[in-house]
């Protein structure tokens, strides 16, 4: 397939969601994203600065260590979103005026889910598609006036410890395919899988049974090691799982 590049500028939704929009925050669903309120016309894109972030680094080395190690902590997301003022305020009419209303006072708890797959903005959340579920408090804000630009005002969101990376909407449970694999001892054979009816070989944890018979790398090739059987197990992000059974001979 032709590698192609997809533009951010149109390609990005947003929504907030309180702390009790999700049954399971790791495993949406499409009704409960767009039960949610869609804020992403009142987003000013120059002004934006959202996302996931690199982790924590610990540098905690054994009093033994030669040299420097570092290691990764917490995960991190947050930064800041700008709105667009309402030009009436109250009006139930008006999305930029819900917006204001729902997020203007400091310590607001809620979601932002953030859709970055590639699929059009103005498409509502399906199953299948990839989204970013991640808590947050609203803190302070602070007003963004520049020459004809509109009146905006920021919000710096803050990490509330509650996150879903790239999770599928409506995913349900992964499979693996094959389910069963007859293979020799040093073969090497890839596996695939798919969650919500998309390839997702690459976002679930694998793991062997017994690495004595079969291993699994984290981009589930299994490499038959010795006579006898495994089971590789697929577990996606939401904890679903879905099973090979490897049999060497």
């Amino acid at each position: 397939m032709t590698d192609i590049k997809v533009p951010a500028s149109g390609n990005i939704r947003v929504w907030w969601g309180t702390t009790s929009a999700f049954a399971d925050y790791k495993n949406p669903t499409a009704a409960e994203i767009n039960a949610c309120l869609d804020i992403s016309d009142a987003v000013s894109w120059n002004d934006f600065d959202f996302n996931l972030e690199a982790s924590n680094q610990l540098e905690d080395p054994a009093i033994t260590a030669l040299g420097k190690t570092f290691d990764r902590g917490y995960a991190n997301w947050g930064g800041t979103i700008s709105f667009y003022y309402p030009k009436v305020f109250g009006d139930a009419g008006s999305k930029y005026s819900l917006v204001y209303d729902t997020l203007d006072a400091p310590r607001t708890s809620g979601y932002v889910v953030m859709r970055s797959d590639g699929t059009e903005a103005s498409a509502v959340a399906a199953d299948g598609q990839y989204v970013h579920v991640l808590k947050v408090m609203t803190d302070g804000y602070a007003e963004s006036v520049a020459g004809e630009e509109a009146f905006r005002y920021t919000i710096t969101m803050l990490p509330q410890g509650t996150y879903a990376a790239r999770t599928c909407v409506g995913g349900g449970t992964p499979v693996v395919t094959p389910a069963t694999l007859s293979s020799a001892a040093g073969d090497h054979d890839q596996l695939a899988v798919t969650w919500g009816g998309r390839v997702y070989t690459n976002g679930v944890t694998y793991t062997s049974s017994d690495a004595t018979k079969a291993t699994v790398s984290t981009g589930g090739v299994v490499t038959s090691v010795a006579t006898g059987s495994a089971v590789i197990t697929a577990t996606s992000p939401d904890a679903g799982v879905a099973t090979c059974t490897v049999t060497v001979s």
